[in-house]
């Protein structure tokens, strides 16, 4: 099939979730970016073109003035996590720490030390470079220990020298990574003067970092997040999860939650009733998104939005869908950590 129509399909996908339950999925009013007129891009070190989602995303960064390395951009996890052997000058008395990923049961341990992340690759808003140095938290790690858990499992390999370039940007993530002030796109130091707005918008090309009424412009689907408990009263705020559904083939709509993760390209769907295991090629699924939109496909099918692959895995808490990285395939992202929105934007 090629590539027009793919996004054809596409955007003929997006719809209205009419057909849903009416339970929190709505389209929200937009916020007023109008005040704020500063941000960054940070390019993709290669442009994620629609149609074209054949891998994970990724920018460029050093940490502490080691090595410029490619990082993963993931919206599933909060935090920059980092082999040690690539952080220079790591805090001798900085706390333990540890990561695992829930998809891969792969755990990371290590040491949070402060550091200086260096983007060579940030452009200011006049298009000119503009290599951006942001103070944050990293994960150093060293010990990489494998759990058998997660549709992702298996491939895991133990290590006391573990590497690793994940870079964590997501909200909501749990007890593992729950603090949004180690999250690097939050931690502009004009974000914490107040000068910026605090979030970005993922669109193909890259990154924008801090909202602006000229980039968010117009076509957005804004879902309002409620508050989560718990946060820093002086840090970034954080916010509980978007609300979300999906069908599986006749089956009813089921309504919780959806993460929309860039640090995958399967999706996992849980529900009560639904035991553990794949969902057979060709079965027809419906994804019913934040802010009003929904899209459809066949598991295995060539489309663009269509997931590596679809796993029914344990409900821990309730409902929840991970979309995965190709739900992007065709929707720019927008997270606002100040005033607590996602926003989704169908591209044409």
């Amino acid at each position: 099939m090629k590539k027009s129509a793919l996004a054809v399909f596409a955007l003929a996908a997006i719809c209205s979730a009419q057909d849903l339950p009416p339970q929190t999925i709505a389209n929200s009013p937009a916020p007023d970016y109008s005040a704020f007129t500063h941000s960054y891009t940070l390019p993709f070190t290669r442009p994620v073109a629609s149609g074209s989602l054949d891998g994970l995303i990724h920018v460029h960064a050093s940490i502490n003035g080691g090595p410029v390395g490619s990082f993963d951009v993931d919206t599933g996890s909060v935090g920059i996590v980092i082999g040690a052997d690539d952080v220079p000058n790591i805090d001798p008395n900085g706390e333990k720490g540890q990561i695992t990923y829930s998809s891969s049961g792969i755990e990371l341990d290590g040491i949070w030390t402060l550091a200086t992340v260096h983007f060579p690759d940030a452009i200011g808003d006049d298009g000119k470079p503009a290599p951006l140095d942001v103070k944050v938290k990293v994960l150093a790690v060293t010990k990489r220990l494998c759990h058998d858990m997660g549709p992702n499992s298996g491939k895991c390999t133990p290590s006391d020298h573990a590497t690793s370039h994940m870079m964590g940007i997501g909200f909501d993530r749990g007890h593992d990574s729950p603090h949004p002030e180690n999250n690097v796109f939050l931690s502009l130091s004009e974000m914490r003067a107040g000068t910026m707005r605090s979030g970005y918008i993922i669109e193909p090309d890259g990154i924008h970092l801090g909202l602006t009424a000229q980039n968010v412009g117009t076509g957005f689907h804004f879902q309002k997040l409620l508050p989560r408990d718990g946060v820093k009263a002086d840090g970034p705020k954080d916010w509980l999860t978007a609300p979300g559904g999906f069908s599986v083939g006749a089956g009813r709509p089921e309504v919780g939650t959806i993460l929309m993760d860039t640090g995958l390209t399967n999706m996992m769907i849980g529900a009560p009733g639904h035991k553990p295991g794949e969902v057979a090629a060709a079965t027809p699924i419906k994804i019913y998104l934040p802010g009003g939109l929904s899209y459809s496909f066949n598991v295995g099918d060539t489309n663009s939005m269509t997931p590596r692959r679809v796993t029914w895995v344990e409900p821990k808490r309730g409902v929840f869908i991970n979309t995965g990285l190709h739900a992007l395939a065709h929707i720019d992202y927008l997270y606002d950590a100040d005033g607590g929105y996602l926003g989704l934007r169908p591209r044409k």
